[in-house]
């Protein structure tokens, strides 16, 4: 098996393995979440170690590509020497055909010069014309220098013959050596192509070689590439059932903490009430009358039927408003709708409201006593004119303040 494809398989492992070790992170206690978060850092690792060494097998592809194209430029090249080298012997085996085919002519016209100077030579020595010999020996002809004449045109004629042929023999050495050094040179350069075609047949194994281990290793890692895509979509889908199951864990743990928290403040509260009596209010928050109970009603704004978490108490902006019992300010300023805004906490899951404020005289984290000025009546946020919006909440769920109320 490649290295790719043992990577692949790794990361196929890496998933099964993060999948087991989370399920075995939830099952434990309270550090399931932590367990789970540090496999998901293990994970990461395990993944960049991988992709770490497939960039190195890829590397080493490319200079698998760089060799093949280095083998491609040289075959091109010994192809062209190889092309310029058949046409040299070539032409080298032409000249000399040629050079060997004048030797034959010029051997032909030396043997006809021979022939010639032969003939020549019977004819002016061994049987003389008779013209010539009768002209030097004529009477008429008695000056030297005219007999000399005649006797150097006879005998010039041979000499003439004589040059021609040592001329012929001088050409034919010079056009048959001629052949022999093409011929040479032929066989020469034809013992170089015969290396040129050697190394290209050498270069040309080589490239096939490559060209198949190339392909080879594309094919693997078009396999070992899908194996990565599907083992990532599996580790990206396990992730995230890890995930859903550490979300639903918390919202469990959070639930029954709140339970637990919840059944704890009710407990005291009983015990608190059984000891003291009913939980009750102790100053009304605003001097003004009540003007709109808790309960459904339509908004004075949106004109919509709503739940009116509280009651509303009339008066003039800048009026006095109170706290209804003793405890902590965990809210002074503004909140959406119901403009600058207060909420003091009691003990017990119990917590007052008091919305719409021109001011705020307290602040977060104060404790106040029962009928303490804490802020004056307004008609911030959603309102339509001053008044003061008083609500009484036990765990955070709103309950009509008005059988609380002194």
């Amino acid at each position: 098996m490649s290295r790719l494809r043992r990577l692949g398989g790794a990361l196929l492992l890496i998933g099964s393995a993060a999948a087991m070790m989370a399920t075995a992170a939830l099952a434990q206690g309270d550090d399931r979440i932590a367990d789970i978060r540090s496999q998901r850092e293990q994970l990461a690792r395990e993944a960049a170690e991988v992709a770490s060494q497939v960039d190195a097998l890829i590397a080493d592809d490319q200079a698998l590509i760089a060799a093949l194209e280095d083998l491609d430029g040289y075959i091109g090249l010994q192809q062209t020497r190889i092309g310029a080298a058949e046409a040299a012997i070539a032409a080298s085996e032409a000249e000399a055909s040629a050079a060997r085919a004048e030797a034959e002519w010029l051997v032909d016209e030396i043997d006809s010069i021979r022939d010639r100077l032969r003939q020549r030579a019977i004819a002016a020595y061994v049987q003389p014309s008779a013209d010539t010999f009768d002209q030097l020996a004529s009477n008429t002809l008695n000056d030297g220098a005219v007999r000399m004449f005649l006797l150097d045109l006879a005998i010039g004629n041979e000499l003439e013959i004589a040059d021609e042929l040592r001329t012929a023999e001088a050409q034919l050495e010079v056009v048959r050596r001629r052949a022999v050094s093409r011929a040479e040179e032929a066989d020469r350069e034809r013992q170089a192509q015969q290396q040129r075609l050697a190394d290209y047949e050498d270069a040309r194994l080589a490239a096939v070689e490559l060209r198949a281990e190339i392909q080879s290793r594309i094919e693997e890692w078009e396999v070992v590439s899908a194996e990565i895509e599907q083992a990532d979509k599996e580790m990206e889908q396990e992730i995230f059932r890890i995930e859903e199951e550490i979300r639903r864990a918390e919202e469990e743990r959070r639930r029954q903490e709140e339970e637990a928290r919840r059944a704890a403040i009710e407990a005291q509260r009983r015990a608190h009430e059984a000891a003291n009596g009913p939980f009750q209010l102790v100053a009304w928050p605003a001097d003004g009358e009540k003007t709109s109970g808790f309960g459904p009603r339509v908004h004075p704004i949106f004109g919509s039927v709503r739940q009116h978490n509280g009651i509303d108490i009339g008066g003039d902006t800048g009026d006095r408003v109170r706290a209804a019992r003793s405890g902590e300010v965990i809210l002074a300023g503004q909140r959406g709708g119901f403009g600058n805004t207060i909420v003091v906490y009691h003990g017990l899951g119990y917590s007052t409201l008091y919305a719409h404020l021109s001011r705020i005289d307290v602040s977060e984290g104060q404790e106040v006593a029962s009928g303490d000025r804490i802020g004056a009546i307004g008609s911030t946020g959603w309102s339509t004119g001053p008044h003061l919006h008083f609500e009484l909440r036990i765990d955070g769920r709103a309950v009509d303040p008005t059988p609380y109320l002194p």
